[in-house]
């Protein structure tokens, strides 16, 4: 098998570690998720890192993944290093990795410095009257995000971290390796929520911030930001009830 690695030269000193992960990667520090992907923090010499093993990866991406496309870990890296240039938070990458063999992708790893920034999940289970400062200060957050051309694909409670300093709230990003980049629209913008799990009360208080900044209409953003989660989530059970059905169909 061979392995293609890239060290961020910041961290040059971690590569006798970065090079064993592959091999040793079920033994090291704690998981933290597993699911299709599987998330361990490590720490090494007293600093803590974060990594990520894309675990399932279909036939098809095992060869689009080696010659068409950058891997999901190089993707992640790389665009992580751009939110960083835009000044946009993001944990600081480290290294990422892809094992080829025969040609195609069997193995992918990225790997991070770790964040004690909270999920933003965290935030919506507080009384308004404790999160609406927080919330306002995310609305600016996405709307710069969203006017500096950056569209993060997967833009999700989970997604979203957030952490109280001494000048405000500050918000990071995770999960990069699927974004895109153009120029800013304001439907762009709102579409690009609708993954956000929120309760309407917090939604109220983020489209009317976002509102200002695009300096739109307050009721249209909130109604908008409202039929674009509605048709995402019609959209996901759809899905769900063709894989549904192609499992029936499998049985017989």
């Amino acid at each position: 098998m061979r392995s293609e690695i890239f060290i961020n030269p910041n961290y040059s000193y971690f590569k006798d570690f970065v090079y064993q992960i592959p091999k040793n990667f079920n033994s090291l520090g704690d998981i933290v998720h597993a699911g299709r992907n599987e998330v361990r923090i490590v720490n090494v010499n007293g600093i803590s890192l974060v990594i990520k093993y894309f675990k399932q990866i279909s036939l098809p991406n095992k060869f689009v993944y080696a010659h068409i496309r950058k891997s999901k870990a190089r993707r992640a890296y790389e665009h992580s290093m751009f939110l960083l240039s835009k000044d946009i938070s993001s944990p600081e990458p480290v290294a990422y990795i892809n094992c080829l063999k025969n040609g195609l992708l069997y193995q992918s790893y990225y790997m991070c410095l770790y964040t004690n920034y909270k999920p933003l999940e965290e935030l919506l289970i507080l009384p308004v009257t404790e999160s609406g400062e927080a919330l306002k200060a995310f609305a600016h957050f996405s709307y710069r995000l969203h006017k500096a051309g950056i569209f993060h694909n997967d833009y999700n409670v989970g997604n979203v971290l957030y952490k109280l300093k001494e000048n405000g709230y500050d918000f990071s990003l995770i999960d990069n390796n699927r974004m895109k980049f153009h120029r800013y629209n304001y439907y762009k913008g709102i579409k690009n929520m609708n993954r956000l799990d929120i309760p309407i009360g917090c939604l109220g208080i983020i489209a009317s911030e976002y509102a200002k900044e695009a300096n739109a209409s307050e009721i249209k953003t909130l109604n908008a930001m409202t039929l674009a989660r509605l048709i995402y989530l019609e959209k996901m059970a759809v899905k769900k009830g063709i894989k549904f059905l192609k499992k029936l169909i499998l049985q017989y």
